[in-house]
């Protein structure tokens, strides 16, 4: 199964950011919760500049919630957002 996850900034400087530094760990730890990432963008039209579009699968019985929920609790989680205020995802 994959899904498409959007995530929106206060701005694209934010975005920018978030793809290049924080984005680049995900890549490297989500596979050990489960997920595969497929690809991740940022935005490259005014509209959109401002978010980071990740596209990620998972095996089809799997409880996505629950891999989130481990994943956001962990330590690699920690570190892969260290340094990013998280309250500048929007939506």
């Amino acid at each position: 199964m994959e899904q498409l996850r959007i995530y929106t900034l206060v701005d694209k400087e934010t975005a920018a950011h978030y793809f290049k530094d924080h984005w680049s760990k995900h890549r490297i730890n989500l596979p050990k919760f489960g997920f595969e990432v497929k690809g991740v963008w940022i935005g490259n039209t005014p509209g959109v500049a401002n978010q980071v579009i990740a596209l990620v699968s998972f095996p089809d019985n799997a409880d996505v919630d629950g891999m989130t929920e481990r994943y956001m609790k962990s330590p690699q989680f920690t570190d892969d957002t260290a340094g990013f205020d998280r309250n500048k995802i929007i939506k």
